[in-house]
């Protein structure tokens, strides 16, 4: 468990974390782990470029809300917010990248998430492509294990694509459109407990109809504006969490409309809004998941950059459980 590459260092921390390894993080504390690879991806490539991005944006935000006051006011849930004075979250640096070799990249990743996971911390990939979420969830798969070879876990993925695909072309088994497929062959994972959200536009039926068979769940991005964001996201943490105590989480920005999101691998049309991905990540920060990551975030195809920071918030409502206290406002 201990021969895992050395972490690359890295110019800025998520959230300004302290640095660390992945054998310091602690029980319950997330630790961060950097997946600057797109090698895997077939068209918009730039996603490499996302945690460096991530850990800039995440900075800015954390700045704007680190003033002496202990206490903040969320007019949305009517939440009183302090700020947690004890530690939270520890950056672990970025994996080793072998463009020239998924495998290697694959287990770099892994390496690092296993051990997060196996101490008792939590696992936050940063991407990257969609593949990335692969290695991150191995690892995740592998940790868990390693504490109870009897664990069991469930899977929610909010994407605009299924990525279920067997094979893609040139690219084989492993790539951007195969990392949910390959999660599924996972022994420790449940397969009936595996959830998908926000998927747009076409898909293979061939996919869909064996996501079905197997016993799991895909919600449409028209599912979504029709039951509403909240009810959606509680139905597939009820669904994932069914007789397992843990539960891994993938979140690719792309399920969000292009239109509001256009720095992105893959985009789709008629995806969600930002506010009803706000909404589904306010029900999903009182789940109880133990490893997740946060993928296609791809900085060179919008130059304005609000597209990381977007996905900085996105991260900011998944994790306000792990970062404030709260409570109701009277």
């Amino acid at each position: 468990m201990s021969n895992y590459p050395k972490m690359n260092p890295v110019a800025r921390s998520l959230f300004s974390a302290p640095l660390g390894s992945p054998e310091e993080v602690q029980p319950g504390v997330l630790g961060v782990v950097g997946m600057p690879s797109d090698w895997t991806h077939s068209s918009r490539v730039g996603t490499r470029f996302g945690p460096e991005a991530l850990r800039v944006a995440t900075t800015e935000i954390l700045k704007s809300i680190s003033h002496e006051e202990a206490e903040f006011f969320d007019p949305i849930l009517k939440n009183v917010l302090r700020k947690r004075q004890d530690q939270w979250i520890v950056d672990c640096g970025d994996a080793d990248i072998f463009p020239d070799c998924v495998e290697d990249t694959t287990e770099s990743i892994a390496l690092m998430t296993r051990a997060i996971t196996a101490g008792g911390g939590i696992p936050l990939g940063l991407g990257g492509d969609h593949y990335n979420g692969y290695p991150a969830c191995l690892g995740y798969s592998r940790g868990l294990s390693d504490r109870d070879p009897n664990r069991k876990f469930g899977y929610i993925q909010v994407d605009g694509h299924l990525d279920f695909t067997n094979r893609l072309g040139a690219w084989g088994a492993h790539n951007h459109a195969t990392n949910g497929r390959r999660i599924s062959e996972f022994s420790n994972i449940i397969q009936p407990n595996m959830v998908w959200i926000g998927i747009s536009g076409w898909i293979d039926g061939g996919e869909y109809e064996l996501i079905k068979s197997m016993g799991g769940k895909v919600f449409s991005s028209q599912d979504v504006h029709r039951l509403g964001a909240a009810k959606v996201m509680e139905l597939a943490i009820k669904h994932a969490t069914r007789g397992c105590e843990s539960l891994y989480v993938s979140l690719c920005i792309d399920a969000m409309d292009a239109g509001y999101l256009p720095g992105t691998g893959s985009v789709v049309h008629s995806g969600i809004t930002p506010r009803q991905y706000c909404q589904m990540l306010d029900i999903l920060s009182e789940a109880p998941f133990d490893g997740l990551d946060i993928v296609e975030t791809c900085p060179p195809l919008d130059p304005s950059g609000r597209t990381q920071q977007m996905a900085a918030h996105l991260l900011l409502r998944t994790l306000r459980k792990h970062m404030f206290h709260t409570s109701k406002s009277n």
